[in-house]
């Protein structure tokens, strides 16, 4: 239901815009060679991305982060979060937006691109457009007007692209059917349990476990099983900590911090970070900076923080950001289990998997004991096999549109076996490889309230907007001639 609404309602937006765009790019793909044109990080059907663009958007998002992570990321930190990557695809989808308001036909006059930069506040003076301040701030940054004016241009032109996605209609009838669609619900009690799931629970004597440790033709998977896990097994100091910063420098900003450091205690720590902290990310959580281990923080806070017991505020730490007050929540202690430490366990996990028939039996094994419970009413044992699954007990409400339990998905022809099914019925989802057993509980058809028809239809012209935006940038982006240059990322 929801996906065939979902087809109809974007196939018509789309289609004129996929009609105009197509005959460009017959003969074009995605090609990542290096480049001639040293100023340029990439190019999108020959619009470029210039080394400029790349590096203010970078910096841009490196400072969010810095500050959402109170520390300058290194180069390894970049690597692994993926920004550069992140804020590469970002550019692209720019550009690809930029040359689909092009393949439209979308222009824009000289006049609007002067009445846009009139109302930019950073080039009016007292409220006026002053053509002086803006020529010097151009000229400043390095600038000449007729290609901020470009920009501008380009910019606009892809506000009314956006804009043509965020006014797409969804029709009263399509609105009605989703809320009736919706309103139509079942609550469900059941379990879903992957068959991977129970191979810790097949049964592996001692002496097999020391047979395989034994024979030497088992110690390269021994050895490979420890390397895969190799993190879990040897994991680092971590601290859990909170933070209060003060912005800024001097003998005035540390004054302040310790004036603040005299009425702080564990207990209200948290709710004065949240006042008090001049870190924005800070303001929401208390502060709050989770887990971490060494090599997150910058150097000076990380001495600090580590060096702290559990409990204990710090003195004003002086980092590039300014000063911080820290708190200690809680420690971790270094953790390391060699191979030999381990092997027993390895070994064990490694047997399990060997014993296919033992799985097959214990799969259907406990497959009756779950459609049992659930035949008794008795939520008491089934919390008790998904405790020892590993998993939780599912007590939810379904609705026909939707087509999911909590997280999982439902196909059609899932969604209308539980649909049909009686109060009491027990509704067998499961396939070969998972346990999934659903018992209705009741069903119910809510009333329709108007208001709620409202929120709805906003609620699918966003879903549409989104949708209709994301399918025209993965269609664009599959046809469009992408070249990248690594050296300058």
């Amino acid at each position: 239901m929801r996906n065939a609404l979902a087809n109809k309602m974007s196939y018509f937006i789309l289609s004129f815009l996929f009609l105009i765009i197509i005959a460009s790019f017959l003969f074009s793909g995605f090609d990542k060679l290096g480049m001639g044109g040293s100023n340029e990080v990439a190019s999108v059907d020959g619009t470029p991305i210039t080394a400029r663009e790349y590096q203010t958007a970078l910096n841009r998002q490196v400072e969010f982060f810095n500050q959402m992570m109170g520390g300058n990321l290194t180069q390894q930190q970049l690597e692994q979060m993926g920004i550069k990557k992140t804020v590469l695809d970002t550019l692209i989808q720019q550009k690809l937006m930029l040359n689909a308001a092009g393949k439209i036909g979308m222009a824009i006059s000289l006049d609007e691109v002067k009445d846009t930069i009139k109302k930019l506040p950073y080039f009016q003076t007292n409220g006026q457009f002053d053509v002086s301040l803006y020529r010097n701030m151009l000229q400043s940054n390095g600038y000449v007007p007729a290609r901020f004016e470009e920009l501008i241009a380009d910019d606009v032109k892809q506000q009314k692209l956006e804009a043509l996605f965020s006014n797409l209609i969804v029709s009263d009838k399509e609105v009605a059917d989703i809320v009736k669609f919706k309103n139509s619900i079942i609550k469900v009690q059941g379990v879903r349990i992957p068959r991977q799931s129970l191979t810790p629970l097949v049964s592996v004597t001692d002496a097999e476990i020391k047979a395989f440790i034994a024979n030497k033709e088992n110690q390269a998977q021994l050895e490979n099983l420890y390397n895969e896990d190799y993190a879990n097994y040897n994991q680092p100091e971590e601290v859990k900590a909170r933070h209060i910063l003060f912005r800024g420098e001097g003998e005035a900003v540390l004054a302040k911090a310790n004036k603040l450091r005299a009425t702080l205690t564990p207990a209200n720590f948290a709710s004065v970070a949240s006042k008090q902290s001049e870190d924005e990310t800070g303001k929401d959580n208390g502060g709050d900076l989770g887990w971490f281990a060494q090599g997150r923080m910058v150097p000076e806070f990380e001495k600090v923080a580590f060096t702290l017991k559990k409990g204990q505020i710090s003195e004003p730490v002086k980092t590039p950001f300014g000063y911080h007050l820290i708190l200690v929540e809680d420690k971790k202690a270094a953790q390391t289990k060699t191979l030999e430490q381990v092997k027993p366990e390895l070994a064990r996990a490694a047997l399990q998997k060997t014993k296919s028939t033992d799985l097959e039996t214990l799969f259907k094994s406990q497959h009756d004991i779950i459609q049992s419970a659930l035949a008794k009413n008795s939520t008491a044992e089934l919390e008790k096999i998904a405790k020892t699954l590993k998993t939780q007990v599912i007590n939810t409400e379904v609705n026909q549109f939707d087509q999911s339990i909590e997280q999982t998905a439902l196909s059609a022809q899932e969604t209308s076996k539980l649909f049909g099914a009686a109060p009491g019925e027990i509704v067998d989802l499961g396939n070969p490889g998972t346990i999934y057993l659903v018992k209705v509980l009741s069903r119910e058809n809510k009333a329709i309230n108007p208001e709620l028809s409202k929120t709805e239809k906003l609620a699918q012209e966003q879903v549409l907007s989104r949708k209709s935006r994301a399918e025209l940038l993965r269609f664009m982006n599959n046809k469009a001639k992408v070249v990248t240059n690594p050296a300058l990322l």
